[in-house]
């Protein structure tokens, strides 16, 4: 088989979405080795047949891209030092283009959440791109709406400008949403109208703000918004056209916002939507399942007095819309597990038993109809279990959280749908903790609950803690960990066999998930 220069981009290429950590390491050999074969053809060393081995400007910006998958901290410098070494070679096979450009900028903004200087960076390469744009009789370079979207993915991740005594000061969503401004003065200048901000920049822009949550971030969200909104009427362009992404968006800065009336504001964006679906001004703003769960999300995080009677109305109306074919609001088990968490956050009289009858009603919907995004999982019995520790009243309330909480822990155990984790072990301690009086008796269910979370090798960090905060003597947590309770014992402390299952953060909720 012939090897040519398709091969080893493909290579690159393979290498470059591989997600493994060397993947730079190899993509670069690659490289290395057809900048070889060039060499050698142009000191005269082999025959013509080299030629269709050298690298070109696709090879080059297939390497910065495998830099930009990367993420590491240095990705952006390192990405832009083979941009510079393309420039320095001068030779129109390898002058660097849009793309590469836009690769560069890709790599400093995925390294934004280590390395500050990063956005920085990445918007003096969109700049130079214009520069470039203006200066050249070819458009082999010229700033588009995508270069910009990496900025504002950069800015997005910023956590702001360090100070000498340690605080980060500036907000990465306000440099963000600059950037738009910036863009629709180049394209209203230049004429460039591949550099109009579009609906991805806007969504890129509304994101930061969500994920900013602070202050008046909700309502910058929703400003842009409605710039979007007001673009699409006067233009009907589909490119600025506000679309289910959009709505869903804002609706999780105002579930994330703090405000008093967030979950108020979260449910009225909500109606718009579905008000904009009905009557056809805009149909791809049709609300769906996350919709609903974010409108959900913004009512248990709200702290109302009533807000797990709103988190019910929101389920009942996606069961009523999904029972007219509106299949896509089905709730699904983060649904319910919302509304659990709803009641378990609340002050409301009874919430252990009102959890866990939402339970209830999920796994009965799941067993008569089989729909797999019913099937109960840890969150949802994590979630029962939040609302037992939780629970406030008097002897009786509290003997049925701790009955309800026993229940859900043997049931998880025994269940196909998953074994008790870390998060299981750690609340259900929290529940002993809190509704029941230190006695023999409750150092002894903590004990053999502990024991079990150790040879199922689920003692995470929420586990110790709660353990320590138990009340136990020291003498008992020594016999029951190894190590004195003043010793103040870490993760690292423990065998491994009591730790080596543990899966912290995002990956143990992708996992609870699948």
């Amino acid at each position: 088989m012939k090897v040519d220069k398709r091969t080893f981009d493909w290579l690159i290429d393979a290498w470059a979405y591989s997600g493994t950590d060397h993947a730079v390491e190899y993509a670069l050999r690659l490289l290395k080795r057809m900048e070889h074969f060039k060499d050698r053809m142009t000191m005269g060393g082999d025959d013509g047949d080299d030629y269709e081995l050298y690298p070109d400007v696709k090879t080059y910006t297939k390497v910065i891209n495998a830099i930009a998958n990367s993420g590491k901290e240095d990705a952006g410098e390192q990405a832009e030092a083979i941009l510079n070494r393309m420039i320095d070679m001068n030779e129109p096979l390898t002058m660097p283009n849009t793309y590469t450009y836009t690769n560069v900028i890709d790599a400093y903004a995925r390294s934004a959440p280590y390395n500050s200087n990063a956005p920085y960076s990445a918007q003096r390469l969109a700049e130079r791109m214009e520069e470039l744009r203006a200066t050249s009789t070819s458009e082999q370079v010229k700033p588009t709406a995508r270069a910009w979207n990496s900025v504002i993915g950069a800015w997005a991740d910023w956590m702001g400008e360090e100070m000498p005594w340690g605080e980060y000061v500036g907000s990465g969503a306000e440099r963000a949403e600059s950037c738009l401004d910036i863009m629709d003065e180049l394209a209203s200048v230049t004429g460039n109208e591949d550099v109009r901000p579009n609906s991805y920049n806007f969504n890129s822009v509304i994101s930061a703000w969500a994920n900013n949550g602070g202050g008046d971030a909700a309502f910058r969200a929703e400003n842009i918004l409605e710039r979007m909104e007001v673009l699409y009427r006067q233009t009907g362009q589909e490119d600025v056209k506000p679309r289910t992404v959009t709505y869903n968006a804002v609706i999780d800065a105002w579930a994330k916002s703090g405000e008093l009336d967030g979950a108020h504001r979260a449910e009225l964006l909500l109606g718009h939507m579905m008000e904009l679906f009905e009557t056809g001004h805009n149909v791809d703003a049709k609300p769906n399942v996350r919709s609903f769960n974010t409108v959900l999300n913004a009512w248990a995080k709200s702290g109302v007095f009533d807000a797990p009677v709103r988190a019910l109305k929101v389920l009942s109306r996606m069961e009523e819309l999904a029972s007219s074919d509106w299949d896509d609001v089905l709730p699904d088990a983060t649904s319910f597990a919302t509304v659990i968490n709803a009641y378990a956050r609340s002050n409301t009289f009874g919430k252990a038993d009102s959890a866990y009858e939402v339970y209830t009603y999920m796994k009965e919907m799941y067993d008569a109809t089989g729909n797999i995004k019913l099937r109960p999982n840890n969150i949802i019995y994590n979630s029962v279990l939040n609302a037992c520790a939780f629970t406030m009243g008097d002897f009786e309330e509290q003997s049925r959280a701790i009955e309800i909480a026993n229940s859900m822990l043997m049931e998880l155990d025994e269940s196909p749908y998953g074994k008790p984790d870390h998060i299981t072990y750690g609340t259900y301690l929290k529940v002993i903790a809190n509704q029941m009086d230190p006695s023999p008796a409750r150092t002894e269910i903590a004990a053999t609950v502990f024991q079990k979370c150790a040879r199922d090798g689920m003692v995470g960090g929420m586990v110790l803690r709660q353990l320590r905060e138990m009340g136990m003597g020291d003498e008992e947590f020594e016999e029951l960990v190894g190590i004195s309770i003043w010793k103040a014992p870490s993760l690292s402390d423990l065998p491994s066999s009591w730790t080596c299952n543990v899966i912290e953060g995002k990956r143990l909720r992708r996992r609870q998930f699948r």
